[in-house]
């Protein structure tokens, strides 16, 4: 039964392995992109001239990888990341792009061995293209190369997986910074995290919680728009809801109310009654009673249909405060006899909750 030494077999197969000789006096080197093709030359080559291809080939599957590398960089931070909403929001889009960074390092690795093709004939003279026959000759010195490779490797990933399990993830760091009161250094991880990731909203909203604490409440309100425009779970709110309590906190209502408007214009479906749910709450918070009545009688009639959003008992509730604060005691007494009639538990009977401000800590 034959045995199978892997590593001489990844060797085979490795960049290392450039070149074989044959029994009949020539020499065939290895192809820049593909281990199974090479180039087969009418003689032997010398130590020196292997020498010099050795660093030539070297140079080439770096400046091969260094452009792979860079043009992925490149597609995701300025195609990708600026479009992101659009791309996951189109299937044909999203798998043009998937395609396209398949193909990518393809298409680069063929270029960069036509030049090395080109450097073959100038610098040696005519080839024939052939198998190259990786199942014989084992060049000691390359072999030893490569195992120093291949131990390298292995070192990097053991430190890698060292520094992944013991120590803090960005996420973690960045709250902890905040927990201690350090906002500005959580605001400068928090900005390179950004950078890395542009399209992570948790970086934007732990940010904006950063910055507010700094004193820096324009930007704090951007970074919550940010992080808002960019999420799909059930923190978007939450983001929403930052926003409007420094909006609230400046006393800037007029602006508030008006991102209220906006959000409930651009809602979907039954999502618009807690954001009108929302705002009649800001309206009573803020004083403005007659207002927020009418939102009140709006929801109160929507809360038959929408049982996701809209609890029919805290509504009455919570209108029967805005009466009290109208001096209409009356209407006030009846509306909690109908919340009690509803069965409103125990805890939803307290008072309309005043805007808050809320660190996200889900990791």
């Amino acid at each position: 039964m034959a045995k199978i030494n892997i590593l001489q077999w990844l060797y085979k197969h490795s960049p290392v392995n450039f070149y074989s000789v044959t029994s009949d006096g020539k020499t065939i080197i290895k192809s820049l992109n593909n281990t199974f093709i090479g180039y087969c030359f009418e003689k032997i080559f010398s130590d020196d001239e292997l020498n010099t291809l050795k660093n030539v080939i070297k140079n080439y599957k770096r400046f091969s990888t260094f452009s792979i590398l860079l043009s992925y960089v490149l597609l995701v931070y300025f195609v990708v990341f600026p479009n992101y909403n659009l791309f996951s929001a189109n299937l044909y889009i999203k798998i043009g792009i998937v395609v396209f960074a398949v193909i990518l390092p393809f298409l680069i690795l063929e270029l960069a061995s036509k030049i090395f093709k080109n450097y073959l004939f100038k610098k040696f003279g005519k080839f024939e293209k052939v198998r190259f026959p990786s199942e014989n000759f084992i060049e000691n010195q390359s072999y030893s190369d490569f195992k120093l490779e291949i131990v390298k490797v292995f070192v990097l990933l053991i430190v890698i997986a060292c520094v992944f399990f013991f120590t803090d993830s960005p996420y973690e760091t960045a709250l902890n910074l905040i927990n201690k009161s350090k906002y500005n250094e959580a605001v400068k991880i928090t900005t390179l995290w950004a950078k890395i990731v542009p399209i992570d909203p948790h970086w934007y909203s732990l940010r904006g919680y950063s910055k507010f604490y700094t004193g820096d409440y324009e930007g704090a309100i951007n970074d919550f728009d940010k992080a808002y425009m960019l999420r799909k779970d059930d923190y978007k709110c939450m983001d929403f809801d930052n926003k409007i309590y420094i909006k609230y906190f400046q006393k800037k209502y007029k602006s508030a109310i008006e991102d209220f408007d906006s959000a409930i214009n651009n809602a979907q479906g039954d999502e618009k009654n807690s954001f009108l749910w929302d705002k009649a709450q800001f309206l009573y918070n803020i004083g403005q009673f007659k207002e927020a009545l009418k939102l009140y009688n709006q929801l109160i009639e929507l809360s038959t249909e929408d049982r996701i959003y809209l609890m029919e008992s805290r509504l009455y509730f919570e209108r029967a405060q805005i009466y009290n604060s109208l001096g209409k005691s009356t209407e006030a007494q009846k509306d909690l006899e109908t919340a009690n009639n509803l069965d409103l538990d125990i805890e939803y009977q307290k008072s309309i909750p005043k805007p808050e401000f809320l660190l996200e800590e889900i990791y």
